[in-house]
């Protein structure tokens, strides 16, 4: 798809106001994976909005993303009750296996490890996404089988 392709899929989706500016980023997300500049550029035009308020956006939401991912994303909860449950231990082991830091990718574009500020499962701490789906109470030692699952 491209900017051409986009914009009467926008007009026909959102109304070209400010209050859809989250809705299109999410559903540009769900269509691309991540968000193009172009794309971000497109909804700027079609919203009427600057495009420094929808990078912006764009940038502001955990779950939104501007560079495209591993064919693989790994969240780890950095949350009150995640981090002190040990997430912070998680992370870093999940680190270790992968070889990123969080926040990148892989060069072998397989993983990107990210951190979110809460993955709203508290009661269930530490939690761990991978690809979508969120494990609850995951323990150092699930790391291994977590990791081989991914490969």
């Amino acid at each position: 798809m491209n900017r051409s392709d986009l914009r009467p899929i926008l007009r026909e989706k959102f109304p070209p106001e400010r209050t859809y500016l989250l809705p299109a980023l999410h559903y540009l997300q769900e269509e691309f994976g991540h968000l193009p500049d172009w794309a971000l550029q497109t909804v700027a035009w079609h919203l009427r909005v600057p495009a420094s308020e929808v990078y912006g956006a764009a940038t502001s939401y955990s779950d939104l993303r501007i560079e495209a991912p591993g064919r693989h994303v790994v969240r780890v909860c950095n949350g009150l009750s995640c981090w002190h449950n040990g997430g912070r231990i998680i992370l870093e082991r999940l680190s270790d296996e992968f070889g990123v830091q969080p926040g990148e990718t892989g060069t072998d574009s397989r993983v990107t490890l990210e951190e979110t500020p809460c993955g709203f499962l508290c009661p269930m701490a530490p939690v761990v996404e991978v690809d979508g789906r969120w494990r609850g109470r995951v323990a150092a030692a699930d790391i291994p089988s977590l990791v081989k699952e991914l490969t």
